[in-house]
């Protein structure tokens, strides 16, 4: 049987195994040593799982490509490449040997020993799409369970901190004869996906996903969506993306002691990365949460200094601080406010992990703040191409677009955020970029829902309040616009409109500046002084 590109060949190990000091998760590619952690390319781990099987003895070249490059036309220039980025990543051993020799003329070999795991090792980053069930679905929308497996495995893949297994490998377990708990033992991951597609009366779909926790065999978590059976191809994409956003947030959410105070002993950098995460996107942003979250990624690079995650976490954490004025002197101005060290962990970050969502959409967001606004918008849609799921890069985008000069197209990607993510906490910011299409298209009192939607969803973020009060001067509403403009002067680092235009992001392009410059004046207006 020829592999397929996402299915290890036959005769290769499922489980954990160690190859010198590396364990490797086949099933996962990835490869951890001492807390640290890499996601391998399919191909790459195909390549290391081959040489392994042959136990020190040389493979023909011929042979790697047929086996690794199977069904596709390639040069022997694709094995030097794949060869040479493996001996790269993982380095030599205590003997300073290489892992992988080349045999002049004839190969290569692995020079290091290679032991087989008796039980597959638990990735606390890993889980597992189990093949979706059908239940009373007619044979014309049969197409469906497959489907929505396929496309949620590929959509989590796109997260380079989730370990999903492939789909080569879940077409195994079509045929329910475990339960998922089983299954996750078995496989060696944390959780186990298990959904089910529903046909009920009306035409009707009820798609019904639930969490299943590896360790303690519970389920930790369900999701039900319904959708009109016939509205299927235009639903497909919402449905996948709000699962696999959804669970990226509960995955990270239960990385082990996330809710502790303390780390738990011997936590991995992968480990402290995510509670930094889950600081900064699962909780409404303030500045307990941030410092939260500065803490754990400042200890998960020390841990590892190519944690990618941390070093996302870290620009998230100080552009929030030159935002709000959270880590400042008194007295600080904007100009010396972190915007640029937020911006160097970003761009380190994607020098890392160039193919991470998290870190596009971070680098978009500092530069949007920096005035770059369309070095923000390409790394927004660069994020959504790795991530169709991305629900902030939707919303700020939407700011972005009408900094731009098309607020008109502001409703529709914040529609597109909602969807996909209609409880998450940075949802607040997408209100806030309806505000201000609504103000750049002078529609004072959509602007004033909007604003006080965002006040609603996290009363501590300041900016709602600051288009909350133009929009009510804009419409007479003179008390609402003094109390907010107190709020302004108490609570946030709005305290003059001087200050205000200083800390709100660049204004740049002429209708950005437009924007702010009218804003200024209401605020004035309003209440707020000058300096």
């Amino acid at each position: 049987m020829t592999s397929t590109s996402d299915e290890p060949p036959r005769g290769e190990p499922d489980g954990a195994l160690r190859i010198g000091d590396w364990t490797v998760l086949a099933l996962a590619d990835r490869i951890e040593r001492d807390g640290t952690s890499h996601k391998l390319e399919p191909r790459a781990m195909r390549l290391l799982l081959v040489l392994a099987r042959a136990s020190g003895a040389v493979v023909p070249a011929s042979s790697l490509l047929a086996t690794v490059w199977a069904g596709v036309v390639v040069t022997p220039s694709s094995l030097y490449e794949g060869v040479s980025r493996l001996r790269k990543l993982l380095g030599r051993d205590a003997e300073g040997r290489e892992a992988i020799e080349s045999v002049p003329r004839k190969g290569y070999r692995l020079r290091w020993p290679v032991q087989h795991a008796t039980e597959p090792t638990l990735d606390a980053h890993s889980i597992a799409v189990l093949p979706f069930e059908a239940i009373g679905v007619e044979p014309a929308l049969d197409f469906i369970p497959p489907a929505l497996t396929d496309r949620l495995i590929g959509e989590l893949s796109r997260h380079g901190e989730l370990s999903v297994l492939a789909r080569g490998t879940m077409l195994r377990y079509g045929e329910r004869g475990r339960s998922a708990a089983e299954l996750a033992r078995e496989l060696g991951v944390r959780c186990v996906v298990d959904g089910r597609v529903r046909q009920v009366p009306g035409e009707r779909l009820w798609i019904e996903v639930a969490l299943i926790d590896g360790p303690s065999q519970r389920q930790t978590w369900t999701e039900t969506i319904e959708l009109k059976a016939r509205q299927w191809t235009q639903a497909a994409d919402i449905v996948v993306g709000r699962l696999a956003r959804t669970l990226t947030f509960e995955f990270h959410a239960r990385t082990p002691g996330a809710d502790a105070a303390n780390a738990p002993p011997h936590a991995s950098a992968r480990d402290l990365a995510a509670r930094a995460w889950v600081e900064l996107f699962a909780r409404p942003e303030s500045q307990a949460t941030n410092l939260r979250a500065q803490a754990w990624a400042r200890q998960a690079l020390a841990g590892d200094p190519g944690c990618a995650l941390a070093e996302v976490c870290l620009a998230s954490a100080a552009w929030r601080a030159a935002q709000f004025d959270w880590e400042s002197a008194p007295g600080a101005t904007a100009e010396k406010l972190p915007l640029d060290a937020a911006m160097g962990h970003a761009e380190r970050a994607l020098d890392l992990a160039p193919d991470e969502p998290d870190a596009h959409y971070v680098l978009g967001l500092i530069a949007y703040s920096r005035g770059e606004t369309v070095r923000a918008e390409e790394a927004l849609r660069h994020c959504l191409r790795l991530s169709a799921s991305f629900a902030p890069a939707f919303g700020l985008l939407a700011l972005v677009r009408t900094r731009l000069g098309h607020p008109e197209e502001a409703a529709s990607l914040c529609d597109r955020a909602f969807a996909l993510s209609p409880r998450e906490p940075l949802r607040a910011v997408w209100h806030l970029a309806l505000g201000w299409s609504a103000l750049a298209r002078q529609d004072a009192a959509t602007a004033l829902d909007a604003a006080q939607r965002a006040m609603a969803v996290n009363p501590a973020f300041p900016t709602p309040y600051a288009v909350g009060a133009v929009a009510a001067r804009m419409l007479g509403q003179d008390a609402l616009a003094t109390q907010w403009v107190a709020v302004l002067r108490t609570r946030s680092p709005f305290r003059s409109v001087a200050e205000f235009l200083r800390r709100m992001p660049a204004a740049t392009a002429p209708a950005h500046r437009r924007q702010m410059q009218a804003a200024a004046r209401w605020l004035a207006e309003a209440g707020l002084p000058a300096d």
